[in-house]
């Protein structure tokens, strides 16, 4: 396989929201009314004459569909050069962003919108945030293309302590998201954590750093609980804290790896760690914000890179292989049983017995809110029992970069499906890459088996058995790219 000379170019857009907006990512429809720091939108362009690429990343909970497929459509008018299909973007999973799209959420703001303006007469609208992420999408591929250069990229590995296992299991075989490590019937955590640190360094023609990607197994939600506030959650504190030690014009890109079952919250030594971070920070510790959390975690992510920069600087290289692949796998659908769609009936009738107990309330009242989404949550899973859909279709993205490969999941990809893809590519390092589409749960068979949120249909539209399709379908696009070596 030929090599080309690499050519790397770099943009950001703030894509923070200075008006009130709904926030994506719980169950209660919560309007933010202040921005506690900026969102961001950054891209890197590779291209070596050979192929292309832009990886993006943005501070949201998923990529929407909408704003993808109308900021290729742009893309393929706006820089015909560029073919946009190898465009590849991902969420940093932060639960303190706006909707780009109300396709698939489960609020939607027309469903409150007047209520919503006579509380917040400036607010902005899903279709009005989506327009602008969508236009600084665009408009951030268009800078980094143009702003190609010769220079260096050089990849590194190091570890980090950010993601845990959010899962927890009793005797019985129960499951819960976040439950009791307590109880007297707690038996063990579900499943794996990865605290590897994928990183690819970029540098410009003279080896001065110029941008580094951190592909970290964990989702940016130290702040998920927030209700009234915008926010990039840790990894604003991380590009500030790697900006302090590596000047404030470097570009940071940051990509969730498999991560659907972890998050950065400890569920065992919680009191040990509350006090540690207590007597670093002074303070800080505990919801909706966890500063002291998110300041610890960013000096954990740039110790990693600073472990490995300097040793990945020995190998820099100005000519690679660049290889990408795209295509649409169409991915088994979770069939619901007769016993779990009348499970979700019943749930169903309970939901709307406890909106008629309310009686009259504020149609933006919190528990009010969250029972509507209940109900449609259910009824959206309900409605898969009665029109099975035959096969999922699902965007897979394969990026090999001189020796190391990019891999894809539109999904919360589990992490026991990103280990088996690392572990069986042909790559030295592979950052596997999930939410890079609109964002639902994609569970293993070991995490069904416990019947709790997030490994059960009304979760997860695509089976775990799709899940291994893309480990498996990766792994051999994967092998393929390096075999002609």
């Amino acid at each position: 396989m030929s090599m080309g000379t690499i050519r790397i170019g770099w943009a950001q857009k703030d894509v923070t929201p200075h008006r009130p907006v709904a926030l994506r990512g719980q169950f209660n429809l919560r309007i933010a009314t202040r921005v506690h720091d900026p969102l961001t939108l950054t891209a890197l362009a590779l291209e070596n004459g050979d192929d292309q690429a832009v990886l993006a990343s943005m501070d949201a909970c998923a990529v929407d569909e909408d704003v993808l497929t109308k900021a290729r459509a742009a893309l393929a008018e706006r820089l015909p050069e560029f073919d946009p299909h190898k465009l590849i973007v991902s969420a940093t999973h932060t639960h303190t962003a706006p909707f780009g799209s109300d396709r698939t959420g489960l609020q939607k703001d027309a469903d409150y919108v007047e209520a919503i303006k006579a509380r917040y007469p400036d607010y902005m609208t899903i279709a009005e945030y989506g327009g602008l992420l969508t236009e600084a999408l665009v408009a951030a591929v268009c800078e980094a293309w143009e702003q190609r250069a010769e220079g260096y990229v050089a990849w590194g590995y190091s570890h980090a302590v950010v993601g845990e296992n959010r899962r927890v299991r009793y005797f019985d075989d129960r499951a819960m998201m976040y439950g009791s490590t307590s109880a007297p019937d707690f038996s063990h955590i579900e499943g794996h954590v990865d605290h590897s640190v994928n990183l690819l360094f970029t540098y410009d023609a003279s080896q001065k750093l110029t941008g580094m990607l951190a592909n970290v197994a964990c989702p940016s939600q130290a702040s998920e609980s927030g209700q009234d506030f915008v926010s990039a959650d840790f990894w604003h504190d991380t590009r500030e804290e790697l900006r302090r030690r590596h000047g404030s014009d470097l570009f940071v890109l940051p990509q969730c790896s498999a991560a659907g079952d972890q998050s950065p919250h400890r569920l065992i030594g919680t009191r040990a760690e509350g006090r540690m971070l207590n007597l670093k920070y002074g303070g800080g510790v505990g919801r909706p914000l966890n500063a002291a959390l998110r300041r610890d975690i960013a000096r954990r992510i740039a110790d990693a890179a600073d472990d490995a920069e300097p040793a990945a600087r020995r190998d820099l290289r100005d000519t690679v292989v660049l290889k990408h692949e795209y295509r649409t796998l169409n991915l088994p659908h979770w069939n619901l049983s007769e016993e779990e769609y009348t499970s979700l009936q019943q749930q169903i009738a309970e939901a709307n017995q406890q909106l008629a107990e309310l009686g009259e309330v504020n149609p933006l009242d919190s528990t009010y809110t969250a029972l509507r989404s209940r109900i449609a949550w259910c009824q959206r899973a309900a409605a898969r029992y009665e029109n099975p859909l035959p096969l999922v279709p699902s965007e897979q993205n394969v990026l090999r970069l001189g020796d190391i490969a990019f891999v894809t999941a539109p999904f919360e990809y589990y992490l026991d499906f990103g280990d088996r893809i690392k572990g069986r590519s042909a790559a030295v390092q592979t950052f596997v890459v999930q939410l890079t589409g609109g964002g639902s749960y994609l569970a293993t068979d070991r995490a069904a088996q416990g019947l709790s949120y997030g490994a059960i249909p009304a979760s997860c539209r695509v089976s775990p058995a799709g899940g291994q399709v893309i480990v498996d379908e990766a792994v051999a696009t994967i092998a393929a790219m390096f075999a002609a070596e």
